[in-house]
């Protein structure tokens, strides 16, 4: 028992991993139930090595952006950063993962919007979102056509409509809530669905999205 229990207070204590590579360092200690070891040699055997070329290092902890922002994670130069606050294995996935999607976004730009062919089918998608939402909801006047991130839509679709409520109104249009926040977070959010979600609905509902994203398997620098 000793020896099991030392085991694993060793796993939670460990500061620094490797996945694919690529260092992943613990800034601050991770929750117990949380397995480290599992996290990431999952998203490695989910991922094809070249598209997480693109990251040069993961850090795990607590910082200034995410305090002032109140995000859990987020991509900066070559670099994810991802809240040590996580609720289970999958959400510590889902983390990583959704920010390895704007590394890779970032990599293979041209191949992923170079044709417009995302952009117009988000901006489908949003139109046909706003016919749902217009008697219910003051839509923001660029809603139907500012595909980049914007702060009114954002406070919109977060605070003024909530992601829960959302969630069950994007329903055959977007992959969820917070893919119709930006271009990029469709795009992020359509990588996790591909890669470890529901990969057959976001065929069915997202084509042009879903055959970007098989293009990218067999895709090599």
């Amino acid at each position: 028992m000793w020896i099991k229990e030392s085991s694993e207070k060793g796993k939670r204590l460990k500061d620094m991993y490797s996945m694919s590579g690529i260092d992943v360092f613990i800034k601050d200690r991770l929750p117990e139930g949380i397995d480290a070891d599992f996290v990431f040699n999952y998203v490695s055997s989910r991922l094809p090595a070249h598209l997480i070329d693109g990251v040069d290092i993961i850090y795990i902890g607590q910082f200034p952006k995410m305090q002032k922002t109140g995000i859990n994670a987020y991509y900066e130069d070559g670099a994810i950063y991802v809240t040590n606050d996580q609720s289970n294995d999958m959400d510590m996935i889902d983390d990583i993962i959704h920010e390895i999607a704007h590394a890779c976004e970032e990599m293979y730009m041209d191949q992923i919007y170079g044709d417009g062919m995302i952009v117009r089918e988000f901006t489908a998608k949003r139109n046909n979102l706003a016919v749902v939402l217009q008697d219910l909801y003051e839509i923001p006047e660029n809603f139907t056509y500012k595909v980049e991130y914007d702060k009114e839509i954002d406070n919109f679709l977060h605070k003024g409509i909530g992601y829960d409520v959302l969630n069950q109104l994007v329903v055959g249009i977007f992959p969820s809530a917070y893919a119709a926040t930006s271009v990029n977070e469709y795009f992020a959010r359509g990588f996790e669905e591909f890669f470890i979600g529901d990969r057959k609905n976001l065929k069915n509902t997202c084509q042009v999205l879903y055959r970007v994203l098989y293009s990218l398997i067999s895709t090599e620098d």
